[in-house]
């Protein structure tokens, strides 16, 4: 596979150009697929090479995409939101026995098959010359005003884009639509019932609040609501809301993180992880650092042995912890860092302490539970603060799983 190195980087970046015939992709036979990955394919190719495909975490969306490069046979770019989702899809290449380079950070190298990130190819959109076929993975991101100006940069290619859900919280999600239609959609309810995720069952734990946390909580409320009453009233008259909304996503942030420090939850978690003991592994979700390092002392000071995993660990201390997960200890605390393009071993039991209520993030949240496994039957735990906004949580969750709601 002829490859182009690039090592100079000065603004603005000039590649080596790429040669008049590049070397073809020779790969070996392209994977199998399953019914609904093949339908998935045959949809994308029916609709002129161009457009979305929406699947559930865990299904193989990856396989569809692999399946199309080999197919295609043609220079393809890679584009993932981070370098650990990166290494992810060059592992998958391995797999399949394919060669890419990566491209990003100090490591930048042009092939028929090469692997970015979203920052780097907005940084370099010249790239995009080298290649005639693009997958665009967790294509939710690239509706974000940095990015969606790689959609126009695209026109004319073969672009396959990979998601568990498009809907974004801010609407943003038709940015994508309008330039590629959402050619394929599997939901989590369909995924289930043929047979292709494992069932999962969702199960609701309140956990009451303080007296104190209670007028902490109605604090942060007041303020929501005096915000988006501005927002509203000032978009009545047509004046600019950008700030009011930023100072919105600020505090609700804020309540999320509150809430993730209710006291009962840890008891409550404490209740959840003794009743799971034949569980080889449990994940939990929470939402801030601070939230699952106390989790974490609680549970080892109650004789749960317990790690946490998140961005502030480096990726080789991220590696052991995933190596020692069912071994050394049964019980993972996470953030963010694992909502999404983490391949995450196999586990029966998860713990919601404390979530926003994004769809998108639901939906990967529940995905983490939905690798098949004979005889397998997820249980998540959904643990939400009394009298709050978070019985909507598990209220959306059950509306995912049921197909209430739309992954776009």
């Amino acid at each position: 596979m002829s490859q182009l190195k690039i090592t100079d980087f000065e603004a603005p970046l000039k590649p080596p150009a790429p040669p008049a015939e590049p070397e073809p992709i020779i790969p070996p036979p392209a994977p199998a697929l399953r019914p609904y990955q093949e339908e998935a394919y045959e949809a994308w190719v029916s609709r002129g090479r161009r457009g979305v495909v929406i699947a559930p975490t865990g299904t193989g969306k990856t396989v569809i995409a692999i399946h199309a490069i080999k197919t295609a046979n043609t220079n393809t770019l890679v584009v993932v939101p981070t370098e650990r989702i990166l290494k992810t899809w060059m592992s998958a290449f391995r797999r399949f026995g394919l060669t890419a380079t990566a491209y990003y950070g100090r490591f930048k190298m042009l092939s028929g098959l090469t692997v970015s990130i979203y920052n780097s190819v907005a940084l370099h959109p010249e790239i995009l010359d080298h290649f005639k076929m693009v997958v665009f993975d967790e294509v939710h991101h690239v509706a974000s005003e940095v990015f969606s100006k790689l959609l126009e940069m695209v026109d004319g290619k073969d672009v396959m884009s990979l998601t568990a859900t498009l809907k974004r919280e801010d609407g943003l999600h038709h940015i994508i639509m309008a330039k590629l239609p959402v050619v394929y959609a599997l939901d989590l309810k369909t995924a289930v019932e043929s047979g292709y995720v494992s069932p999962i069952d969702i199960i609701p734990v309140p956990a009451p609040l303080t007296k104190v946390e209670m007028q902490g909580y109605t604090a942060i409320e007041r303020k929501i609501r005096q915000l988006q009453q501005e927002i509203r009233f000032r978009k009545l008259l047509g004046k600019p809301v950008k700030e009011l909304e930023r100072r919105l996503h600020i505090i609700l942030s804020r309540r999320r993180q509150f809430l993730s420090h209710v006291s009962s939850k840890r008891e409550k978690t404490l209740e959840v992880v003794r009743k799971e003991v034949n569980a080889d592994r449990i994940l939990l979700f929470s939402e801030s650092i601070t939230s699952i390092e106390w989790l974490k002392e609680y549970l080892v000071k109650n004789g749960v042995p317990t790690e946490t995993y998140h961005s502030l660990k480096s990726e080789a201390e991220r590696d052991q912890v995933f190596e020692g997960w069912g071994s050394r200890f049964k019980v993972l605390l996470a953030v963010r860092a694992l909502d999404e393009g983490v391949d995450v071993p196999e586990v029966g039991v998860g713990v919601i302490i404390a979530s926003g209520k994004s769809t998108r993030q639901l939906v990967q949240r529940q995905g983490r539970l939905l690798r098949p496994a004979e005889g397998k039957r997820a249980r998540l735990y959904v643990i939400y603060a009394e009298n709050t906004y978070e019985y909507g949580i598990f209220l959306k969750i059950k509306g995912i799983l049921k197909g209430w709601v739309r992954p776009y």
